[in-house]
C-alpha cells in the first residue's frame, strides 16, 4: 500500500498541520507571557484537530478500516489528561476509565496483529509512545509546566511525522523511520531547551549595561526594587537565612513568595535579585518553526 510515509506528496496536509500548530501556540504563548497561564482549550483544540487530520490522512491513503480503530486509544489517552476524575484505584476501583484503558489496549493489540509489518502502524503507535514520554518527563519535573507538557502531547497528535513542505525542511530525513526513532514533538522539546540557553547570555549583557556585576547572579536574574518585584512574574533569588542575606540561586517553592520579599524588606533591603518566571511556551513555539524549517540537526551531526 502506497502511504504518505513512502511517497511524501500530501504537502497540503503538512501545511495545514503546521499552520494550526503555530496559530494555537502563538496565541497560547501570548497569554502565557501576559499572565503566565494558558487555557487547556488550546490543547484540546490542537489535539482534536490532530485526530481529525489523522483520520483524513488515513482516508486519503486508503488505509485498512482497522487503522481507524487506533483513533480511539490515541483520543482517549489524550482527553483523559483533561478529565477531572479520581484515580483508577482511589477509593475502590474506578471502573469507567479502567474499562476504557483496557479497551484501548485490546484495540492496539488487535491492530498490531493485523499490521505489525507496516510502517504506518508504528507511526500511529509512536503518538502514544510520545504521550507517555511527555507524561513521564512532567512527572519527573523535567518539563516544569503542565501547559508545556500538554502542548507537546497535543503536538504529537497533530504532527505525528516531520512536515515536508516544498524544499523544507532544509535537512531532509534519511528515511521514514526517523519519525519513529526521533519523533517531531521530541525534537521540538530539545530545540526549545536549546533556545533557553540564550537566556543567561541575554541576562548577562542586560546586567552589564546596568553595571550590576555579580556572578553568577547576573546569569540567572536581575535586580529590582521589592515594590517592583511584587508586581512582576519573578522569584527572588535572595533570602534571609540565619539572620543574614544570602543567595538562593535555585529557590524551592517555599523560598519564592511574598513571605521572602517581606523578610528581605524587613531586613532593610530595597533592591533584590530576582529570576524571571519564563513562559516555556514561547521557546516551544519558536522550536516548532525551527524544527519545520531546519529539520533534525541532531541526526545531521550523527551522519
Amino acid at each position: 500500500m502506497m502511504t504518505r510515509y513512502l511517497n511524501r506528496s500530501m504537502e497540503w496536509l503538512d501545511a495545514v498541520r503546521l499552520t494550526i500548530a503555530l496559530a494555537i501556540c502563538v496565541f497560547a504563548s501570548y497569554t502565557d507571557w501576559k499572565t503566565r497561564t494558558a487555557s487547556d482549550r488550546n490543547w484540546v483544540a490542537m489535539g482534536l484537530a490532530g485526530l481529525v487530520l489523522l483520520a483524513i490522512e488515513l482516508l486519503c491513503l486508503g488505509a485498512d478500516w482497522t487503522y481507524f480503530l487506533m483513533l480511539f486509544p490515541v483520543g482517549f489517552v489524550f482527553f483523559d489528561l483533561f478529565w477531572d476524575r479520581r484515580e483508577l484505584f482511589e477509593g475502590g476501583v474506578n471502573w469507567t476509565p479502567l474499562a476504557l484503558y483496557s479497551l484501548s489496549l485490546v484495540i492496539i493489540a488487535f491492530v498490531l496483529v493485523q499490521h505489525n509489518q507496516e510502517l504506518l502502524f508504528y507511526k500511529v503507535v509512536t503518538i502514544l509512545v510520545v504521550i507517555l514520554i511527555m507524561i513521564l518527563l512532567y512527572q519527573f519535573d523535567v518539563i516544569k509546566g503542565g501547559a508545556d507538557a500538554k502542548a507537546l502531547i497535543a503536538l504529537a497528535i497533530l504532527m505525528p511525522a516531520y512536515p515536508m513542505i516544498g524544499q523544507l525542511p532544509l535537512i531532509h530525513m534519511a528515511n521514514d523511520w526517523v519519525s519513529i526513532i526521533f519523533p517531531f514533538a521530541l525534537l521540538v522539546l530539545f530545540y526549545a531547551a536549546l533556545l533557553t540557553i540564550f537566556i543567561p547570555l541575554g541576562l548577562f549583557f542586560y546586567n552589564l549595561s546596568r553595571h550590576d556585576v555579580k556572578m553568577p547572579a547576573m546569569l540567572l536574574g536581575y535586580r529590582l526594587s521589592i515594590a517592583e518585584a511584587r508586581g512582576k512574574f519573578v522569584w527572588p533569588i535572595e533570602n534571609i537565612k540565619e539572620g543574614k542575606r544570602r543567595f538562593t540561586y535555585f529557590p524551592k517553592d517555599d523560598e519564592t513568595g511574598e513571605a521572602v520579599l517581606k523578610q528581605l524588606e524587613e531586613s532593610g533591603a530595597d533592591m533584590v535579585w530576582v529570576t524571571p518566571k519564563l513562559p516555556f511556551l514561547v521557546p516551544i513555539t519558536g522550536a516548532i518553526l525551527m524544527a519545520a524549517v531546519i529539520g533534525n540537526l541532531f541526526l545531521a551531526f550523527m551522519r
